[in-house]
């Protein structure tokens, strides 16, 4: 695959990942009885900001070793 479209393709996975793990872990917390609709919104923001740093420092490390040159080869 060329640069480029590894670039996208990492991306769009990412952004995927981001998108579902988010809704799933709201799902988990509503069905706890953890986050509700009642509650307001400060539970859904610590839980999006939570869920954004740890994907967010996941994407870094993975797209860091994905692009990391090869040691040279004896």
């Amino acid at each position: 695959m060329t640069g480029n479209l590894q670039a996208i393709g990492f991306l769009f996975t990412w952004v995927l990942g981001w998108g579902i793990g988010g809704s799933l872990i709201e799902a988990g917390l509503m069905q706890a009885g953890i986050n509700s609709l009642e509650t307001g919104p400060m539970a859904s923001a610590i839980s999006f900001t939570l869920w954004s740093l740890l994907w967010g420092g996941g994407g870094f490390w993975l797209f860091r070793r994905w692009t990391r040159p090869n040691p040279p080869q004896t």
